[in-house]
């Protein structure tokens, strides 16, 4: 999509959420003008930031912006670009699955690898150490929503319905769940008590910001 289609969907969502230039560009803390040219289609790219924190003043989806996706919110809560890659949401916690992508367990999206854009993929931001020291509070794994595991894979494990685990799996007479923190014990289910658990998702790799 070209930049004058972007300028008028940005200035679309703004007028109707009834917002001027300069309550876009204080918001964003920068000049009005420069909310002005995107409009125009002035600006080849909208640096990343901009537009994540625009979509979240608009109240839509940075793919929505940038004509990635043609509705303002299509109900996945992913964005893609057609090739150089895809927006995913960062979520602050792993929910239920009819729950998981609503609007206020999203923090914001990040650019991903392209080949993701029909996986099912979402970035999850973790909350506690029981993977330290690999994987660290703060750290945003990506995850790929499916319900099996290889031996040795790390996944996301729902116990009992309820609790939400980041863990390593092991298929020793039954199930293992590893955590990397020593501190934490392995939890293990027989094959009787198998029903306990549901795969989640796949962990695919971590970020960390420095």
């Amino acid at each position: 999509m070209d930049q004058v289609s972007v300028g008028q969907r940005i200035k679309r969502q703004r007028e109707q959420k009834g917002l001027s230039l300069q309550d876009v560009a204080d918001r964003l803390a920068v000049n009005r003008s420069s909310v002005m040219r995107w409009e125009n289609g002035e600006i080849n790219r909208i640096k990343l930031p901009f537009v994540e924190k625009l979509a979240q003043i608009l109240e839509t989806s940075p793919g929505y912006l940038m004509g990635y996706t043609e509705y303002d919110n299509d109900g996945s809560g992913r964005s893609c670009a057609p090739e150089e890659g895809c927006f995913l949401p960062v979520l602050e916690k792993a929910e239920n699955p009819e729950a998981l992508l609503q609007r206020d367990n999203i923090t914001r999206y990040e650019l991903a690898d392209g080949r993701l854009r029909y996986e099912h993929c979402f970035f999850l931001i973790i909350h506690d150490n029981s993977m330290a020291p690999h994987l660290e509070e703060g750290d945003r794994l990506l995850v790929k929503q499916q319900d099996h595991l290889e031996d040795g894979q790390l996944g996301i494990f729902i116990v009992d319905e309820q609790t939400y685990l980041i863990r390593e799996l092991h298929r020793e007479n039954g199930f293992e769940l590893r955590a990397f923190n020593p501190y934490y014990p392995a939890l293990y289910f027989n094959e009787e008590e198998s029903a306990r658990i549901q795969i989640f998702g796949r962990i695919l790799e971590s970020k960390r910001n420095w």
